[in-house]
């Protein structure tokens, strides 16, 4: 059971870069290029958030994502 738990974990984990690998760069996902991504912009871009994992996202909670914020949600 031990091993089936572990070979879980690791599956998830190891899916995370490839799944941020498919994600829109910032500056395709900006689409308005306003320096900003919205919740919208960000799931037309494949992102698929929910509305609280997007809040999460939003450290600073201006509603939308600078650069940094994006890319640490995303991974890139």
């Amino acid at each position: 059971m031990k091993k089936l738990i572990l070979a879980f974990a690791f599956g998830t984990f190891a899916a995370a870069p490839a799944l941020a690998a498919d994600m829109a760069s910032f500056s395709t996902a900006d689409a308005n290029a306003d320096g900003m991504v919205t919740m919208e912009e960000g799931n037309a871009a494949g992102a698929n958030w929910t509305e609280d994992q997007f809040k999460a996202a939003d450290t600073d909670g201006n509603g939308s994502l600078s650069e940094v914020e994006y890319n640490a949600a995303t991974g890139q």
